[in-house]
């Protein structure tokens, strides 16, 4: 390892041709992600299709914040009428979007705005993340991996997946900030730079204060703070002290201003609740503690004590909220879950796609495995704080790949941390190997390297069979096949569980259902009348004041409600029949099926 990785810092100051190297690299790389992902622009800008519920339904929040919704009131008031669903998303995400549209309005029409702020949001997260993954294989590498870091966070699939055109979700901005507070906090395992864990922990409010999704990697970045007071002692206090100060100010500030008022005293497992303010205060308090009156103690007595400091804070969870140490969805209706949750891809196990796409489970995992292993064999080479620096970077990336086998979607956050090792890797192979070769050819051999062990490179290398179904369960959510419905006067829609969300944001209409873990009362409603035989289910919705039946007949989620109850309304509008009591309604264009509740009267004079 180089000199500069044995410091494991940055430079105070970059040569101009380092610095232009990576502002170029960055710049194309950019370039390339446009290129790559522009169909999808395009059909964004064009159509302003949503090509995933939760973009939709960002979209939905975002629109009625600028109408004037207020900031405590998180409630989708058109989902599961009348009462409206009560969301577990903050309005963090909601700020910059809402400036983005508010600035490009100056110059576009409402629609237009927000179009553009669906391709700018994202592109502006994408430029960020590959600088920061640089950034990360910096502070434990050299220039040379931090310019190859910035391809393979590219090469990740970044364009393709949370930061692809239209995505105004949530999740990219935590992958951000996530990739942000490990560099923070790998900088503050130097003694010297302690004061950077400051700027960690408020950055971890943030993430916190978004969604949970980062909190296994937080708990593990957190865990090297005690464990540095077990071995350095009185040497930590000022690592500790700074984090807690930072934890202090920033969880409740950050709680203050996006938890409603009447919530404060409320835990909920999905979202930052009193649960989670309280089990970081105290554990804040204890790290405080174990710096201030624990320091110079032997190193088993700081060990007894770290565990002791460990074991009250998880006991102020378990006093709490004991149900929040198990599945933060275990609220979710076991019906919904077999109906909705489970024909979740990204919500399955990784492994669970080998059957069909072993290609596929190749190219997810096998890079960020090897990321694990640079990172490992680096720390059992480095000494002092850059062995330690690796070793947390492993901690994370290990953890992270564990949740992945999980739930699949988490390695689209672990999956950029882990290119920053293997970057560092490939570069030192390729110098081992090649020491008597010329720059250019060394350069070409970590290109070609650096391509072929990438997620994309495997993906292609590997390639897997695409779905059937996917381009028909689109033609379901596309907006000009919606644009029909939403000449209807604004109504009471039943739809199945991935409809709902691009219901409410190409229609004025209400819907019951819709793929959120909190919406238990109506995907109920739904889900109980479709699976109904049609007399039982005509008394479920005329009871729920439903008004339209939508149904799209190539879709997934309709399909698995058909295929659940043979007999139920939704198998009969599967076989393209339907009850009486359903009137059709003749509209334009539209693969939709649309049906209106026939009045009581009328069907009784017929």
């Amino acid at each position: 390892m180089s000199a500069y990785a044995a410091r494991g810092g940055l430079a105070h100051a970059k040569p101009l041709s380092e610095r232009g190297a990576f502002i170029a690299t960055l710049v194309f790389s950019l370039f390339v992600a446009v290129a790559l992902s522009f169909p999808r622009a395009e059909i964004v800008w064009r159509t302003g299709a949503f090509f995933d519920s939760d973009d939709a339904m960002r979209a939905v929040q975002v629109r009625d914040f600028l109408a004037g919704q207020r900031w405590f009131d998180l409630f989708a008031h058109r989902l599961d009428p009348p009462y409206g669903l009560p969301m577990h998303w903050s309005r963090v995400v909601d700020v910059p979007l809402a400036g983005l549209n508010l600035f490009f309005m100056h110059f576009l029409s409402p629609e237009y705005a927000e179009r553009a702020t669906r391709l700018v949001f994202p592109f502006a997260l994408l430029g960020l993340l590959l600088a920061l993954i640089g950034w990360l294989a910096s502070i434990l590498s050299n220039a040379a991996a931090r310019l190859t870091a910035v391809w393979l966070a590219l090469l990740s699939g970044a364009m393709f997946l949370q930061f692809a055109p239209g995505r105004i979700d949530h999740h990219a901005p935590q992958i951000v900030t996530l990739a942000a507070t490990l560099g923070l906090f790998l900088q503050g395992l130097d003694p010297r730079r302690a004061a950077r864990l400051a700027v960690a922990a408020a950055l971890m409010a943030l993430s916190i204060s978004i969604s949970l999704e980062n909190l296994p990697f937080f708990v593990v970045m957190i865990a090297a703070l005690p464990l540095l007071f077990v071995s350095d002692g009185e040497a930590a206090h000022a690592q500790l002290l700074w984090f807690s100060a930072g934890a202090l100010v920033a969880f409740p500030l950050l709680y203050a201003a996006t938890v409603p008022p009447a919530g404060y005293f409320t835990s909920a497992c999905d979202a930052f609740s009193f649960v989670h303010l309280a089990a970081t205060l105290v554990g804040v308090i204890a790290l405080t503690a174990l710096a201030l009156f624990a320091s110079r103690l032997a190193t088993r007595a700081r060990f007894i004590a770290a565990a002791f400091a460990g074991a009250v804070t998880l006991a102020s969870v378990n006093l709490i909220a004991p149900h929040c140490l198990g599945d933060p969805l275990g609220g979710l209706d076991p019906l919904l879950r077999d109906l909705w949750l489970s024909h979740v891809v990204e919500a399955k196990p990784l492994l669970s796609l080998y059957a069909t796409a072993p290609g596929a489970v190749f190219a997810t995992a096998v890079p960020v495995g090897l990321g694990l292993f640079a990172a490992l064999f680096f720390a059992f080479r480095a000494q002092g704080v850059a062995r330690r620096r690796w070793l947390l970077l492993a901690a994370c990336v290990a953890a992270g790949f564990a949740a992945g086998l999980w739930q699949m979607r988490i390695f689209t956050s672990v999956t950029p941390l882990a290119m920053a090792p293997l970057a560092a890797a490939i570069v030192a192979a390729a110098n081992r190997l090649s020491a008597d070769v010329s720059p250019s050819l060394r350069a070409a051999l970590i290109a070609s390297v650096t391509a072929f062990v990438s997620p994309i490179g495997l993906a292609l290398a590997l390639p897997s069979p695409e779905d059937p179904d996917a381009g028909a369960e689109r033609t379901c959510l596309a907006p000009d096949v919606l644009a029909p419905l939403a000449e209807l006067p604004a109504s009471r829609v039943v739809a199945s569980f991935d409809l709902g969300a691009h219901i409410l944001a190409h229609t004025p209409h209400s819907v019951f259902a819709a793929p959120y873990h909190r919406d238990n009362h109506g995907n109920r409603i739904a889900a109980d009348a479709f699976l109904a035989p049609p007399d039982k289910a005509e008394t479920l919705l005329r009871a729920a004041d439903a008004q339209l039946v939508v149904w799209c007949p190539r879709a997934k989620a309709p399909s698995a409600l058909a295929t659940a109850a043979p007999d139920g309304l939704a198998a009969m509008l599967a076989r393209g029949e339907a009850p009486a009591w359903l009137e059709p309604v003749k509209l334009g264009h539209t693969s939709l099926l649309v049906f209106a509740l026939r009045p009581v009267e009328k069907m009784s004079v017929n």
